[in-house]
């Protein structure tokens, strides 16, 4: 229950009234005031502000102080209306007192006395909630002087490395109770609900790094945050943070908090090694305590944290951070989340969310309709499924005489879906891939009939993914293949099983023929004891509910690409392709107060509002900013020519031409000569990247750059990059450095190139992806369907363009910062409408170069007056 002013709050007019921790600038304080009026009108904002202008703390600043005047009129509004109810009522029962017409004026003290129970039912509860706040933070003072007393010796007397593997029963899924579902409805309804502003971005360094800017600020000192992340992010558990993925870690904290069994112990890739029985002690993670988790969610609403902080206190308190963070998520002012957690509607109810009348930001918004389709695609293998089979049939044969009627058929539906869709993998039509619409493959994987959206409720309300996991690891592989009946291979493919059958039989001969007697005795023990070591069991379920999911949701929006393998056919798959993110959004942008995107680069913007805001257009408020640097501390430059006067037209037709990569040659050279430090350039592809190298490598030219700069390459892989980071860094700080990248790789979004590490940022060509990718085709077809053509073209060329500007966006950090930024391609000068799709800032400077001696002209001229301004300031 919530209470909503009828008076509207003015932005305040000044960075003091924002508590903007030292004079803004003139845009900051513009983007604050419009934030604010955005909020308070409950309308859409959309915010360009490069980086480099604090935009971050510019938008907390902004939502912090609406909220904090929000509240301030909430409560003062509130005690207003109900004395002028009360006053209304009683000068009503005067006027009506021994008057003739009684009646009527009875009927409006009726009324009027209605609206005051509701208003004081609204105050009742919200002084009940504000006391209950003011205990807690009493709580909080005597956690703290525990925690000062407590030594460092006793940080962790536990890592929990005793896990819990329940009795058969607890395998087995019991009926639903829907009472629960609907007491904690009824409970919701009756709980003051105050505004929440839920600050979204895409990584947890990002959030971080917001966290940070709130603590500089007065905010910092009253403000109830708390960070939501994932368990791999925030368990303390040692024996669980050694699996190797995500998946297992959230499949063991909930086998962990089980209530009798044996314990099992695993290794770190989740095998059985061994079991013993064991007492109570052992059932649960140790950290698992409900007492220390509320002490700890308490300690960390009224401290701004950010992860590695409450991990630390975790680990003193020996309390899970991961439930006291979601515990927390009700009382909170500001919540911080990945996107995950907001944009996917499951995530969001598992987390806690209540978005309804909620301030929604989201940063670094650029690629967000890209986003809530990744993030809503479900991808499963033809391996995956045929294990989802194998263990769903051993489990219901281990069950079957236990099942209910209700649950035995959602279970056999379940199983039936399984099948029919291994089959239509299993046989391969001649094609590497094919796209069919959602009700496609329901008619022909025959479960049309289904109803999709039971199956996913059973499934959520029984958690059958975990029962039939639990059931999977704890019986041996045996009795999991006892359960498959042998099924025929498809008949194209019986040729090629029956050699690789054969092919196996012959290494299996020779390896044991290789063997000394000891080894193969070993060999023989091993295979009679199946528990000492097997194979880790997957949780085949969770994909294909997931799956399952997306093929319940709206059929006109979504296709299944299905791709083939004819050398490994297990590696066939299905893919369930997001094509309309509108209609996800949709639910977010009719329960939130107000929605707040931002970021460096939006542009271009045409496409979200279109996508996402179409019919709301009235509500969306746009503001483009500058750069806060001047404007000659930028130089975007656009060349179409070389040194040579050859045009340069990096489409892919001409990637193997010669000619192009001389000039390229050529142009870097040239640049390693005038620009200072740290020059980096983007290439559209690892492989044209790879070219370039070579040719630079054979011609001689790579070693006339280094004489000027040191070069290095970004790698394919992440494993070497924060070293070659660290190298670039240290060099370009001195004799200077050449880095040659990939857009839409690890270095062009999310790195700060600063000062020396970026006094050039050169783009090589337009990064167009590839038209003929089944996935991206089908999203221009339809969107060219629904919007009308060309907008298949559009979200074609926007793809490239926002690739674009992150990377001009990794130069220029901050207001005494300074480059030039490279464009080079013929196109960036001929089209009108690529140059409108840049930032405003790189735009309305763009000097379009007819010779290539102008660009360098202009690049000398600048760097020599900026060597100049250097020199003065030291």
């Amino acid at each position: 229950m919530s209470f909503r002013p009828e008076t509207a709050l003015v932005a305040p007019e000044s960075g003091s009234q924002f508590s903007f921790p030292f004079p803004p600038y003139d845009i900051q304080l513009d983007l604050m005031r419009s934030l604010y009026t955005v909020v308070e009108r409950g309308q859409v904002g959309i915010f360009e502000s490069p980086t480099g202008t604090g935009k971050s703390l510019t938008l907390t600043c902004g939502v912090l102080s609406w909220l904090r005047d929000h509240e301030a009129l909430v409560e003062r509004e509130l005690a207003e209306r109900i004395e002028a109810l009360r006053g209304e009522i009683g000068r009503l029962e005067r006027e009506t007192a021994g008057a003739v017409d009684w009646i009527s004026g009875q009927f409006e003290t009726i009324g009027i006395k209605k609206q005051l129970g509701e208003l004081r039912g609204v105050k009742d509860l919200r002084d009940e909630y504000y006391k209950r706040l003011d205990e807690l933070r009493e709580k909080r003072v005597e956690f703290k002087k525990r925690f000062r007393k407590k030594t460092a010796e006793n940080l962790l007397e536990s890592d929990g490395k005793v896990d819990v593997e329940n009795g058969n029963d607890d395998f087995l899924v019991e009926e639903s109770d829907d009472d629960q579902d609907v007491a904690a409805e009824e409970e919701d309804r009756l709980r003051y609900q105050p505004v929440q502003v839920i600050f979204c971005s895409r990584t947890h360094s990002q959030l971080s790094q917001v966290v940070n800017e709130v603590r500089r600020t007065e905010f910092g000192k009253q403000i109830r945050l708390t960070m939501i992340a994932s368990r791999q992010n925030l368990c303390i558990n040692q024996e669980v943070r050694k699996l190797k993925s995500n998946t297992l870690v959230n499949e063991r904290c909930l086998e962990m908090q089980k209530n009798s069994g044996k314990a099992t112990c695993k290794d770190e890739d989740g095998n059985v090694s061994k079991k013993r029985k064991v007492g109570s002690s052992a059932q649960k993670c140790p950290f698992y305590n409900r007492e220390a988790i509320e002490e700890l969610k308490n300690n960390s609403l009224f401290e701004v944290q950010d992860i590695e902080e409450l991990v630390s206190f975790a680990k003193q308190e020996k309390a899970c951070p991961y439930y006291a963070s979601r515990a927390a998520v009700g009382d909170t002012q500001l919540l911080m989340v990945p996107y995950q957690n907001l944009l996917h509607r499951k995530t969001r109810e598992q987390t806690g969310l209540d978005i309804k009348n909620a301030v929604i930001i989201i940063d670094e918004a650029h690629n967000l309709l890209d986003t809530i389709s990744s993030i809503h695609s479900q991808e499963v293998s033809l391996e995956c499924l045929q294990q989802a089979r194998l263990q769903l049939t051993a489990y219901k044969k281990q069950y079957f005489q236990r099942f209910s009627t209700k649950n035995l058929l959602k279970i056999n539906q379940l199983l039936f879906i399984a099948t029919r869709l291994c089959k239509m993998l299993e046989v391969a039509p001649g094609t590497d891939s094919r796209m069919i619409q959602t009700h496609e493959l329901m008619t022909e994987g025959d479960f049309f009939n289904l109803n999709l959206q039971e199956i996913v409720q059973f499934a959520e309300k029984s958690r059958i993914a975990q029962k039939v996991h639990g059931f999977a690891q704890s019986v041996p592989q045996s009795v999991l293949l006892a359960g498959e009946k042998k099924r025929p291979a498809p008949q194209e493919n019986k040729s090629v099983a029956l050699k690789s059958f054969l092919k196996q039989l012959e290494k299996v001969a020779a390896d044991k023929g290789k063997k000394k007697p000891a080894e193969r005795e070993a060999d023989e023990s091993e295979n009679q004891n199946p528990e000492v070591k097997r194979e880790p069991v997957v949780n085949a379920i969770r994909p294909l509910l997931a799956f399952i999911e997306s093929l319940a949701e709206s059929f006109d929006d979504g296709r299944v690409l299905l791709t083939y393998n004819g050398t490994d056919p297990k590696r066939a798959s299905m893919k369930y392709l997001l094509l309309n993110p509108g209609a996800r959004f949709g639910d977010i942008l009719s329960s939130c107060r107000s929605i707040i995107l931002a970021g460096g680069t939006m542009h271009p913007i045409d496409e979200l509002t279109e996508q996402l805001f179409k019919d709301c257009a009235e509500r969306v408020q746009i503001r483009s900013y500058r750069h806060v640097v001047p404007a000659d501390a930028v130089l975007p430059l656009a060349i179409g020519k070389g040194p040579s006067g050859k045009e340069l037209l990096f489409n892919y037709a001409n990637r193997q031409n010669k000619e192009q990569l001389n000039e390229l040659t050529s142009v870097l050279a040239n640049l390693c000569q005038v620009v200072p430090h740290g020059i980096v350039c983007f290439f559209a592809s690892y492989d044209y990247l790879d070219q370039f190298y070579a040719t630079i490598q054979t011609n001689g030219r790579l070693d006339r750059i280094a004489e000027r700069k040191r070069v290095f390459r970004e790698p394919r892989g992440t494993t070497n990059v924060d070293s070659i980071l660290a190298e670039y860094a240290q060099a370009a700080r001195r004799a200077g450095a050449l880095m040659l990248s990939v857009v839409g790789g690890k270095l062009s979004e999310g790195l700060n190139f600063a000062d020396e590490l970026g006094r050039c940022v050169v783009v090589v060509g337009l990064p167009y992806p590839n038209r003929t990718s089944p996935e991206l085709a089908e999203r221009m077809r339809y969107l060219d369907r629904t919007l009308k053509p060309p907008a298949g073209n559009e979200y074609y060329e926007n793809l490239c363009m926002k690739a674009v500007n992150q990377c001009i966006g990794r130069a220029v950090r901050h207001i005494r910062d300074y480059a030039s930024v490279v464009l080079l391609d013929a196109r960036y000068g001929t089209s009108e409408r690529i140059r409108k799709k840049l930032p405003v800032w790189i735009s309305d400077g763009l000097q379009c170069t007819e010779r290539y001696g102008q660009a360098h002209g202009s690049l000398v001229k600048f760097f020599k007056g900026k060597a100049n301004h250097d020199a003065i300031n030291k």
